[in-house]
This record gives C-alpha cells, structure tokens and sequence, in this order.
C-alpha cells in the first residue's frame, strides 16, 4: 500500500506522504481497526470482520479509492500551504458524501 496512489498526486507537490499507508501510519490505523471491531488478528493474519464487510460494502467506491485519498492528501499539503482554506476541503467532502447519499436514497 505504500505506494498506492501515487500516480494519482502531482508532480512536484511536496506532501508529507508520497504513497497511502506509509509504515509511519501503518500500525496506528490497525490497532484503530481492530479496536473498533472493523479487522482481527489471526495469527499473523488481518481478518476483515462482519462489521467491517460491511462497511466496506455500503461505502461508495469513490471515497474507497486511493486517487480520492490522494486528492485529498494535496488538498490538505494544500492548505499548509495557504493556498486553500480547512473549509473549501470540509465543504468540498461535505458536497461529496450528500451525493453519494442521495445516490442512495432513491
């Protein structure tokens, strides 16, 4: 995973990770997982739950890509840089999940 998104991020766009799941966030976002019941541990194994299916089911598969998480990872070098505002980024996914759920509503 690493390097999954990459081709997705602009050339030249300094941003704190060059690839989705670096091993710096690797091991935090597991435990998050396991803790809030999405995946266990099998031995050396990750075990995608009942739960976690799930979500990985009903989840649009615009928000489960790695070019939307790439995206979203310049827009936020974006704003440490100044160049956009934390509300253009919250308004921006605000937009995109009300989409997606009146996609789904009908």
């Amino acid at each position: 995973m690493e390097l999954a998104g990459n081709d997705a991020l602009e050339k030249g766009v300094e941003v704190e990770r060059k690839g989705l799941g670096t091993p710096a966030t690797r091991a935090g976002i597991i435990e998050n997982l396991i803790y809030k019941g999405f995946i266990e541990r099998d031995k050396k194994n990750l075990i995608a739950t009942p739960k976690g299916k799930s979500l990985i089911e009903i989840v649009a598969d615009t928000f489960k890509s790695a070019e939307m998480t790439a995206q979203w990872e310049m827009q936020l070098s974006e704003i440490a840089q100044g160049k956009i505002s934390k509300k253009e980024f919250l308004e921006a996914i605000e937009s995109e999940i009300n989409k997606a759920v009146a996609t789904y509503s009908k």
